[in-house]
């Protein structure tokens, strides 16, 4: 029992020391720290700290905006700029004469093919460009009628089988069938892809090479719904890629799809941008920012008037002394060429600091730590 009772006198006792160990200090003093600049709301620079930040405000006010933007998408062919070279008659492709990512300029020939049905349609015009009217025989004649409808028709035949202009040149020139065929680039560009081989039979609409004018390019881009008011046809976009940081590649928007995928609430949409230098790739992964059709206007101040404390957005207001700064909490909203929207916290044509609001906070941060210790 006496050992019970020295406990509980000792626990007694601990108590009472802990509540005097917290209670205040004589005199009436308490050891909970003095407010610093950050609990206040104010901070006072010393003329030093001043001259160092070297303080620049501008004020709260409402300006026209054109906000961008944001969608993702991938770099394409221009689809006007690329075409597949196919034959159009079946034969053995005898020579092949280019090869894939190689250039190649608009007419210049890709590849020879053999073909026993154009040597017959060849034969064919020869026999009839031959039964030609004698000299000075009026073309008006029955004759002379017939033997230009069967030489249009012969000669069309050879063109819907690939002969051109200087082919069928060539032929009358010559006045013997052309062994081979030759398989032209309709356009200037690379080769993109190539299934060709020398010595295999192919038939009508195979596809041999691919070639695309690489100087201008699509981007596909998704449109969020949210988004779809802000943009249309015309708008300027600057496109980004992960090859080149840091850089931004001038586009235009050109078509906004007429259909929602209602999966990803996206809706389609093209950019075509100058590629002059080839940087961009077909296939690379693109951000594109767009800038919206409609001005707006909003209540914003510069970006480098916001700052975070304690994970809030807030800006510094000068006082009347240059020196002296007011910590004001802000609700902020979009962002748009260097500006940053006030939806709640400053009112139009208040002051806040620009330059130098880090290092107010800086010395807001400090004295808060000086009158902790």
């Amino acid at each position: 029992m006496t050992k019970t009772i020295g406990i509980l006198t000792l626990a007694a006792g601990l108590t009472v020391f802990t509540l005097q160990g917290c209670g205040p200090k004589a005199g009436g003093e308490s050891e909970e720290p003095a407010p610093g600049p950050e609990a206040t709301g104010v901070v006072t620079l010393t003329p030093e700290a001043a001259e160092t930040a070297g303080i620049e405000t501008d004020s709260a006010r409402v300006r026209e905006f054109r906000p961008a933007v944001q969608a993702s998408g991938t770099v394409a062919f221009n689809a006007r700029r690329f075409v597949r070279v196919t034959p159009r008659v079946s034969g053995r492709l005898e020579k092949v004469l280019v090869f894939e990512g190689e250039k190649v300029r608009a007419g210049q020939e890709l590849g020879m093919l053999y073909s026993p049905d154009l040597l017959a349609a060849q034969a064919d015009y020869l026999q009839i460009l031959g039964r030609a009217p004698a000299a000075g025989k009026a073309v008006e004649t029955e004759d002379g009628k017939l033997y230009a409808a069967l030489l249009e028709s012969a000669e069309n035949r050879l063109r819907l089988m690939g002969f051109e202009d200087a082919d069928l040149a060539a032929l009358g020139s010559a006045r013997r069938a052309l062994p081979l065929l030759a398989l032209r680039s309709p356009l200037s560009g690379t080769v993109v892809e190539s299934s060709a081989t020398a010595g295999t039979a192919v038939e009508p609409g195979a596809p041999l090479w691919a070639v695309a004018d690489l100087s201008a390019l699509w981007v596909r881009v998704h449109v969020f719904e949210k988004d779809l008011a802000a943009v249309a046809p015309g708008a300027g976009a600057e496109i980004a890629v992960a090859a080149y940081p840091g850089r931004a590649f001038p586009g235009r928007l050109t078509l906004v799809g007429s259909v929602m995928d209602e999966s990803t609430r996206t809706v389609d949409a093209r950019v075509e941008a100058a590629n002059p230098g080839g940087l961009l790739k077909p296939g690379m992964f693109a951000e594109v920012r767009i800038v919206s059709s409609r001005p707006e206007s909003w209540l914003a101040v510069p970006e480098t008037a916001v700052r975070t404390l304690a994970g809030k957005a807030v800006v510094f207001v000068p006082r009347g002394d240059g020196k002296t700064f007011g910590l004001r909490e802000v609700r902020t909203g979009r962002s748009s060429g260097g500006f940053v929207e006030i939806l709640a916290g400053l009112a139009e044509g208040e002051k806040v600091v620009t330059k130098g609001s880090f290092d107010v906070k800086a010395e807001m941060l400090k004295g808060s730590l000086e009158g902790e210790g």
